[in-house]
């Protein structure tokens, strides 16, 4: 089985498609064999969100292709909130979610349905997506954990906290941010993969050894918006045969542009090309 996980999409359509091709025409696999995490803000700000996150409810709920693990991000979160107690067909305009760019997300789904009633469905969906997942493969003999933005301080080996639960502990899973040197949004018995906060170079990830954090944000939600700097988007493979992280670069381009691992041995990314 060949793991891989994306963050923070964002509705960009171009990295959207780079990765799936890719992970559809890996070689000498079946669509068994391949399963895609997705570590939340698949939506909002790209013109692209509806139909990205339609076409990842299509793929899970009726199993085209490989499989897809859907977890939730602060993005998710947001449009769970604006849509669970909508009563009448008018747009919550005044709801974080669209000062936060979910106007784009719910005008793609209009034309699509005929009431605010039948985008409940749809939030129905992103209601189940649960926050966490615990992986079995190690990285410096600590068991992986994937989160949209802090690593919780109780780990289960099944999640079982999901959006709709929208309490105190959903919310720092998807909106903690690392402030200051005090703020701790790793656990010091895992090896803990996040999103959330954009990654500012070439690379589009980084790892903070202070809290064993690997954050694979490359920045599609300022890409889409017109700030061109950020056009690295990480694909992160798990390699548990050898404890380490293989991470491919993709840009708006629908180029790979670059392969790096990262090894458990030294705690840093090593560029394959040199």
């Amino acid at each position: 089985m060949r793991k891989f996980i994306v963050s923070d999409l964002h509705g960009n359509g171009n990295i959207y498609d780079s990765i799936m091709a890719y992970l559809d025409n890996i070689n000498n696999l079946t669509k068994d064999e391949i399963t895609l995490y997705i570590n939340g803000d698949l939506i909002d700000r790209g013109w692209a969100s509806a139909d990205m996150l339609l076409d990842i409810k299509d793929r899970i709920e009726n199993k085209h292709g490989f499989k897809i693990e859907y977890l939730a991000g602060n993005h998710e979160l947001m449009m769970y909130q604006a849509l669970k107690d909508v009563n009448d067909d008018k747009w919550p305009t005044n709801t974080l979610w669209f000062a936060n760019y979910g106007d784009v997300t719910a005008y793609g789904l209009e034309p699509k349905y005929h009431s605010l009633q039948e985008l409940k469905k749809i939030n129905k969906f992103i209601g189940n997506l649960k926050l966490y997942h615990k992986f079995r493969e190690t990285i410096d003999g600590k068991r992986i954990v994937l989160v949209h933005s802090k690593c919780p301080s109780v780990v289960l080996d099944r999640c079982f906290l999901k959006v709709k639960d929208d309490n105190f502990e959903v919310n720092q899973l998807v909106w903690t941010r690392k402030d200051s040197k005090k703020d701790k949004i790793g656990n010091d018995n895992y090896f803990t993969i996040i999103g959330h906060t954009i990654v500012r170079n070439k690379t589009g990830y980084s790892y903070s050894l202070d809290d064993n954090v690997l954050n694979i944000d490359g920045g599609c939600g300022a890409y889409v918006l017109g700030n061109e700097q950020h056009d690295h988007t990480p694909l992160v493979e798990i390699d548990g045969k050898n404890k380490r992280l293989i991470i491919l670069i993709f840009n708006n381009n629908n180029e790979i542009i670059k392969g790096n691992y990262f090894s458990n041995k030294t705690s840093t990314a090593i560029d394959e090309e040199e």
